[in-house]
Formats: C-alpha cells, sequence, structure tokens
C-alpha cells in the first residue's frame, strides 16, 4: 500500500516526510530536506533498569525537470545513532532515477525491495511491529520500476550480485542462513514483485513474491530463498485496519537442507484529534530440516500503542509490547520525537 494512503488513515505516523523543508523550488527544479530527533527510555516487565537512548533520522530528496514528461530524481536517507554507539551512519535509502509521469519511475541503488509493498499495510507503529515475515529489510544494487493507473499500482524489483548478503533475514526469526548453507553467504540476484489495487470506499489489497539466489562462497552450495504474501486494509472514519499472511522458504540444492516458515500480521488504529491508538499482532513458526520436523513459535507478540501530536512537528508516544513466548519479557518505551 502507497504511504500517500496510510498518511490519510493515519496521518500523525507519517510527519516527518510530510513536514520536509523545501530548500529550493523552480522551474522543475526542486531540493527538499527532512529528517527527525528523538529520544526513548526503553524498559522490561519486572526489570528497574531502564535504559535512555537517543536518536536522529536525516534524509533529502531532489527532482529536476529534463522535458515535459521525464524528471531526474534523487534521495539520500540516513539512521544517525547517539554518540556511544556503533555503527554511527547506517544507510535506508540511497538512490538515483528517472520519473516518467504516466510512465512510471525507474530507480538504480538502495531502498525496499518491491516485496515491502504487500507488507507495508500492517508497519504502522512507531517503534515495533513489522516482525511477523521474513522480509530481508532495504536492499543495495537495486533496479526498481513502478506505476500506478486509477486504483492499481505495481512495482517490480531486480538485485544485483550482493557478495555480503548480510541483510538475509532468518526465516521465521530463528531458522538461520548458516544452518542452511554455512556461513559465508552471497547473493547472486534478488527479484521481487508486488501489485495492489485500492478502492474508492477505502478498502485495499496487496499480494507480493520475492526470490533470490544464495551461495555459499567457500563450498559454492547454492539455493533459493522465496517468500509470498497476501494482505489487505481498510480505512473509515478514523479507524484503520490492516492484515497480512505470509510463507517464506530456504532451500540448499546441494545439501538437501531446507528451512521453512510461516506468520501473519494484524494492525489496528483509531486517530481522533491529536491522539492515535494503535493495537496489533505478530507471529511465525519456522522449522528446519537440519533440527527439527515441526513448527516452533519464533514470533508471538502483542502491541499497543497510544501517540499524542502536540503540532505537525513534535509529537509524544508510548508502546508496550507483550510477548507469547515464555522465555521473553514484555518490553516499553515512552519517546518524544522532533521532525523537520
Amino acid at each position: 500500500m502507497k504511504k500517500t494512503i496510510l498518511a490519510i488513515a493515519i496521518p500523525a505516523l507519517f510527519a516527518s516526510a510530510a513536514n520536509a523543508a523545501v530548500i529550493y523550488d523552480k522551474d522543475g527544479t526542486s531540493f527538499d530536506v527532512y529528517g527527525r530527533v528523538q529520544a526513548n527510555y526503553y524498559g522490561e516487565h519486572d526489570d528497574a533498569d531502564g535504559e535512555l537512548v537517543g536518536s536522529s533520522r536525516l534524509g533529502w530528496s531532489g527532482k529536476v525537470a529534463l522535458n515535459d514528461t521525464w524528471s531526474g530524481i534523487a534521495k539520500t536517507e540516513w539512521q544517525v545513532s547517539a554518540e556511544n554507539s556503533d555503527n554511527k551512519f547506517n544507510s535506508r535509502h540511497i538512490y538515483v532515477g528517472l520519473d516518467g509521469s504516466q510512465y512510471g519511475k525507474i530507480i538504480f541503488g538502495q531502498t525496499d525491495t518491491a516485496f515491502y509493498d504487500a507488507l507495508e499495510a500492517t508497519d504502522i507503529f512507531n517503534e515495533w511491529g513489522d516482525v511477523g515475515n521474513f522480509y530481508d529489510g532495504r536492499q543495495e544494487g537495486q533496479i526498481i520500476y513502478s506505476n500506478s493507473f486509477g486504483g492499481f499500482s505495481g512495482k517490480l524489483s531486480y538485485q544485483t550480485n550482493d557478495d555480503v548478503a548480510v541483510k538475509v533475514t532468518d526465516v521465521g526469526q530463528g531458522v538461520k542462513e548458516d544452518e542452511v548453507f554455512g556461513p559465508d553467504v552471497k547473493r547472486n540476484y534478488g527479484f521481487a514483485a508486488a501489485a495492489g489495487y485500492d478502492f474508492d470506499f477505502g478498502l485495499g489489497l496487496d499480494a507480493g513474491y520475492s526470490t533470490s539466489e544464495l551461495e555459499n562462497k567457500t563450498t559454492n552450495d547454492k539455493g533459493n530463498k522465496d517468500e509470498w504474501a497476501v494482505g489487505a486494509h481498510y480505512a473509515i472514519n478514523g479507524f484503520y485496519f490492516a492484515g497480512m499472511y505470509t510463507q517464506g522458504k530456504i532451500d540448499n540444492d546441494n545439501t538437501g537442507w531446507d528451512g521453512k516458515g510461516r506468520g501473519y500480521e494484524l494492525a489496528a488504529s483509531y486517530n481522533v484529534d491529536a491522539w492515535t491508538f494503535l493495537a496489533g499482532y505478530n507471529f511465525t513458526e519456522a522449522k528446519n530440516n537440519t533440527t527439527s520436523t515441526s513448527y516452533e513459535d519464533q514470533v508471538d507478540e502483542t502491541l499497543l500503542g497510544v501517540q499524542y501530536n502536540f503540532t505537525s512537528k513534535f509529537k509524544a508516544y508510548t508502546e508496550y509490547k507483550i510477548q507469547g513466548i515464555d522465555d521473553r519479557d514484555d518490553e516499553w518505551t515512552v519517546a518524544l520525537q522532533y521532525n523537520f
């Protein structure tokens, strides 16, 4: 689902993009800067020791008209950690491309794959959520084409060779690639596709598929990770509801080892004046034929949240994560966030 539709349903959650500072906008050329600064206090149930953590995010986007139809576009966005944190700058989106209006958009670089379009509708929390799936996260080296017509939207993405597949997520949040392929795994290529349709009365439907070829650089064992997802969302009178179901699988063609997972996410929000109330549930289960023969729960989380917007640029929120797996503690956070 498109962020513009989400912003209508739950406007308080996307303040930073909406409040981007326009540095230059003239004769078809524009340049915007945006970002946020926030401080979170994190705690766990029955644990008196909490932690106050600061973080910030900074990005810019540019556009220049080439003719009446085509424009050159670019975007960068970084997550900036606090002084004593590791990985001070983490790149989120870095791409350049062409916007052809009715002919669609094509970009080159690092961002979310097309598969994320099938997951986006349930990704509405400030802090947690979005873990009832097996998505690899933002990837570098991509070529992405997207277009929309009426209520239809579609996207295709292709990822070139990535010598270190560091962002490949575990199927089921617990079935490791090294259990299937051994250590030192690279991605030879990746492909994803997504399609959606938004009805005029607030209902939207989404579906996506992703596949990538993985290879152990030492043994040359090869195989694939495949996943698919379907979802729906509905917005009416300040209420928003979304659900998603997905399955994923990793196969090693040389050894016959594999890992399988399935999961789903539910999310809801209600927005009234400056207040937004959120609730959600994430669940995944997984198995691999090297250590288990039956599915085991990997994620079982109930999420609750409240957000208050002092202005369009400044907000406070609190979220609570209730763990359904016995050996994991409940978690909570309280935060202040400034957007520009």
